[in-house]
């Protein structure tokens, strides 16, 4: 997909359908331009000039009732057809004929030609392995798109711009009220969220039936004449009674009482928003139920989640929001809120386009879902065999992974179908890097392994540079290899990077409070969970666990604190105030914190208190970065070197020989730290000055 190629998103609900055109970053609300609405009528009539879609079908509706569907995705849903009259009409077919219009409508408004990429929406329940999924997708390639992708309605929800600024792994309630309520548990990885677990009611048509029901209690004498009319008469004023309840039922978002006719001979009915929320009591029970179940499946409480996100056209009721609160403990029965409870209830402006704009989202990372082929690795080149006959079975491998061999030593042992068992053996010597073969395999026409290079070969011979970042903050290499770190230098943006790919997993915000020029750095809390630790011109302190989002402790220094150390395995601050008089001298004045409680631990006058407390630092201590650091596989080493006229160099060398393999010289005045990825492929320095924060990465 290039940056520019269109995406239309579709949000096929059961009653109203919400389309968006995607193009590189940006995102339209395509209107429906019969209407001029945000939402197009999930409807469908066959004329005798083909099928009519949305407002075109709403209309056509009153003079053939009996060829139209209302929510053609609802077929399926059940795997069901159709009956359009005489004609028996698949789901697949009816959906098709809607994608197909909505996507010609929507390349005529926008001047465009063909759309090639169609991103849809599917219920919580379409689980993954549900032929359900095939068939969606192959509703799509029906309706002329090329590449179809599909996303949960519970997974698209939370990912709305409007309510999501969570880190990497949050787990996120949904509760998505449309003609179906899904409420979900959803763990939050940007593109890569994922639904734990998930459970349905159709609710929001059971609440749709009791009004029908209510209208029919209430205009017994001169609606069931209407309804018992024979042949179409009856059906279009079922239908006509279904669009005035719903019409009804959405003027309440903005009225607290609403009056109308369904015929202008008809009596007026009145329905109040007390009276909807009262039919919606049922589905409110549920909704509580719900919530506890979905819960208790993933093991989670309450405390566990990082926010609770309510959407669909049922987010308009005030009940629903109260119902949730209270079966999740945040607003005891009574409605009055504890003082101390968490409020992470989020309700987006549009609640009933949330999950449209969560799809946006998602469509938008399109460009950057790409596979890209591996490189030619520095260290690295393959060695392969032909096999005789074009195929046998592997009996052995003789030597293990990462130890040396010979030119012409057994490296294994195959056995052909007829028996004969044939020596692959080395051409040179050599190391080799893994073994994707497992003994018993199948292997031909050719077997190909990964093999190191001879150190010798490689010095002639530098790595690549595959990426160079640049930040005016800071870097943590994570523990663990996988991920580099990126603070700004005002803690402002905290972006979590995946090395393999350079690929930004997750971002976090940190909401600073009242004071000004905050400052901030990352580092690894005792036990091991990143932590942004800030502080500011006014002295205000603050610690938010990176993983959760969570604020954990915020205090004041009265010494306004212009640089502050962490001591990570105790878990303590030094902030290091203004140079001060004390007695007959000026001094530096430094406060010892509790990073957990905020108490004040000690308070020093030394100057030299660093020679003192060594274990206070600046950056990190804890993370992958060091002045020398060996690669997980045990062959490479990378260390810091100090090279003439104070200018820092980077030293790579073989572990066994020590032979040095590459050296890269930094700029005058710069900091280095070095470190490798887990699976040891990349090598990184992070190279720093009073200005800026540089990443190298190299492919090792």
């Amino acid at each position: 997909m290039t940056l520019t190629e269109p995406n239309l998103v579709v949000d096929v609900g059961a009653s109203g359908t919400r389309v968006a055109l995607v193009v590189a970053d940006q995102t339209t609300l395509v209107k429906e331009p019969a209407s001029g609405a945000a939402s197009w009528p999930s409807s469908v009539c066959l004329a005798d000039e083909g099928f009519l879609v949305g407002t075109p079908a709403e209309v056509r509706k009153r003079a053939m009732p009996r060829r139209y569907i209302d929510g053609p995705r609802r077929a399926v849903d059940a795997s069901a057809s159709i009956w359009l009259e005489h004609r028996e009409v698949t789901g697949p077919e009816a959906l098709a004929a809607y994608l197909t219009v909505v996507g010609n409508e929507t390349r005529q408004l926008f001047g465009l030609g063909p759309i090639d990429r169609l991103t849809l929406t599917v219920p919580a329940d379409y689980l993954p392995g549900d032929p359900r999924r095939d068939t969606m997708i192959a509703i799509g390639e029906a309706a002329g798109f090329r590449d179809v992708e599909l996303i949960g309605g519970a997974v698209a929800a939370a990912l709305d711009p409007r309510t999501d600024n969570l880190p990497a792994g949050a787990l996120v309630l949904v509760c998505d009220l449309g003609a179906t309520w899904t409420t979900a548990i959803v763990q939050v990885y940007g593109s890569h969220t994922v639904q734990l677990a998930q459970e349905s009611s159709p609710a929001g048509q059971e609440l749709d039936a009791l009004l029908i029901n209510d209208l029919r209690t209430q205009g017994r004498t001169w609606l069931e004449p209407l309804l018992a009319a024979p042949g179409d008469a009856g059906l279009r004023a079922y239908y006509e009674a279904i669009d005035f309840v719903r019409r009804l039922k959405h003027q309440l978002v903005d009225s607290d009482e609403v009056v109308d006719h369904l015929t202008p001979l008809s009596p007026p009915y009145r329905l109040t928003r007390d009276w909807l929320e009262a039919f919606a009591a049922p589905a409110l029970r549920w909704l509580v139920d719900s919530v506890h179940g979905v819960l208790g499946t993933v093991g989670a409480t309450t405390a566990d989640l990082a926010a609770v996100v309510v959407s669909g056209g049922g987010a308009h009721l005030s009940a629903a929001h109260a119902a949730v609160r209270s079966g999740l403990g945040y607003e005891p029965p009574g409605g009055a809120h504890r003082a101390a409870a968490p409020e992470p209830l989020r309700v987006a402006a549009e609640p009933e386009l949330a999950v449209l704009r969560g799809a946006a989202r998602f469509a938008a990372g399109a460009a950057g879902r790409v596979v890209t082929a591996d490189p030619p690795r520095w260290r690295v080149e393959p060695t392969s065999w032909e096999i005789p006959g074009g195929r046998a079975r592997l009996a052995r491998w003789c030597v293990p992974p990462g130890e040396p061999y010979q030119a012409g030593a057994v490296l294994a042992h195959i056995r052909t179908p007829d028996e004969r068992v044939f020596e692959l053996t080395a051409a040179q010597q050599g190391r080799q890097l893994g073994q994707q073969v497992a003994v018993g395999d199948l292997v031909g026409p050719v077997l190909v392994v990964a093999a190191a290079k001879d150190a010798t070969a490689l010095q002639g011979q530098p790595p690549p540079r595959r990426r160079h970042l640049e930040s005016t903050g800071s870097w943590l290499l994570t523990p663990d290899g996988e991920h580099l770190v990126e603070c700004d230098r005002a803690a402002r943006l905290i972006r979590l990077r995946a090395i393999a790919d350079d690929t930004v997993r997750a971002e976090f915000r940190p909401d600073h409070g009242p004071g000004g020029d905050p400052q901030g750095r990352v580092y690894l809390d005792p036990e091991g969970r990143l932590a942004v630790v800030t502080w500011d011109t006014d002295g205000f302190l603050s610690v938010w666990d990176i993983e959760t989002g969570k604020l954990t402790v915020r205090f004041r220094d009265p010494g306004e604190p212009h640089r502050v150390l962490v001591d990570e395995t105790g878990w303590r601050a030094a902030a290091e105030g203004r140079i001060r008089a004390v007695g007959r001298y000026r001094r530096t004045v430094v406060t010892l914190w509790d990073l957990r409680t905020g108490e004040r631990i000690d308070r020093i006058t030394d100057d030299a208190w660093q020679q003192h407390l060594p274990e206070f630092a600046e950056q990190s201590q804890l993370g992958g970065f060091g002045a020398s650091v060996v690669s997980a596989d045990g062959q490479l080493r990378a260390s810091v070197a100090d090279s003439l006229d104070g200018i820092t160099a980077m030293l790579l060398q073989d572990t066994v020989t020590g032979q040095e393999l590459f050296r890269v010289l930094g700029g005058t005045g710069q900091r280095l730290r070095v470190g490798f990825s887990a699976d040891s492929r990349h090598l990184l320095a992070n190279w720093e000055s009073n200005e800026r924060s540089l990443i190298d990465v190299w492919d090792v």
